[in-house]
């Protein structure tokens, strides 16, 4: 039982890392749509008002690029707007 729970801690330890992972610019995710043309920030806004005749297909390639890790410093209360967003630019431009 001991050499049981030994080896277990062994390989916990042993296979233990932390993460590589690197924290999310907030800055770098407004900054990928404020190059894009005017107006590509404020139609992902009105998106979750109901409005989504004002997305461009410009604005949609952004969206297509931008990384998954962005949309919940985005929106943070809506955490699926990016579904609907990506939905909503592969239908009108069938873009994916």
């Amino acid at each position: 039982m001991k050499t049981t729970f030994f080896l277990m801690v062994l390989v916990a330890a042993m296979t233990w890392s932390r993460s590589s992972a690197q924290p999310t610019d907030p800055q770098a995710c407004l900054n990928a749509f404020k190059t894009t043309s005017s107006g590509c920030l404020e139609s992902l806004k009105g998106v979750v008002h109901g409005h989504f005749h004002g997305i461009k297909k410009e604005c949609c390639a952004t969206v297509s690029t931008v990384s998954d890790l962005c949309w919940p410093l985005l929106f943070p209360s809506m955490p699926y707007i990016r579904f609907v967003i990506k939905g909503i630019c592969t239908i009108k431009y069938s873009l994916h």
